[in-house]
């Protein structure tokens, strides 16, 4: 049982330190095999599938929202280290504190209404254009979806700093 729970708790850090990259990386080859691919078609036959530009647009905005919850986890979002880096720890914390928590303020805004287009999409049974099988509320759900990782990736990075700080560590921040 405890090598279970060892497999376990390994698996979920794995998880966690890779879901983005990983995801990121499917959807990198998905939107070049979708390009590529229809490029190809279109040399060759002269047209193209009516889902080819489509499904490269909606997988890149599900990159883009993954790519935007794994630079929150690594700090490397956009920022302005100019002033920060001349605060005193502490003052740097109180920004990287101030960070997450707008972080999460954008989230629940997002989150709120994005979630109201899914259920749209979804109850008119809208399919992805140039298919008749593949649920238009799916392409949709990338907002949510990517906004509520970004909220587990900033929530995660404020319970860091809270730890640092008992600790009184301050070499990340």
């Amino acid at each position: 049982m405890a090598t279970l729970a060892r497999l376990f708790l390994s698996s979920t850090r794995w998880l966690d330190a890779n879901v983005e990259r990983y995801a990121m990386l499917v959807l990198y080859v998905f939107i070049a095999a979708i390009v590529g691919g229809e490029a190809i078609l279109r040399y060759i036959t002269g047209s193209q599938t009516q889902w080819g530009g489509t499904g490269a647009i909606h997988a890149f905005i599900f990159l883009s929202w993954l790519g935007c919850a794994y630079h929150v986890r690594r700090r490397s979002h956009i920022r302005f280290d100019a002033i920060r880096n001349r605060l005193s720890p502490a003052g740097r914390l109180a920004c990287y504190v101030l960070d997450d928590l707008l972080w999460l303020v954008m989230a629940i805004i997002v989150i709120y209404y994005s979630i109201g287009l899914v259920q749209m999409h979804m109850g008119l049974g809208a399919t992805l254009e140039g298919t008749d099988h593949f649920p238009y509320w799916i392409a949709v759900a990338a907002v949510p979806v990517g906004w509520a990782l970004i909220v587990i990736r900033a929530l995660q990075d404020l319970a860091l700093l809270v730890d640092e700080f008992r600790r009184d560590d301050f070499s990340r921040i």
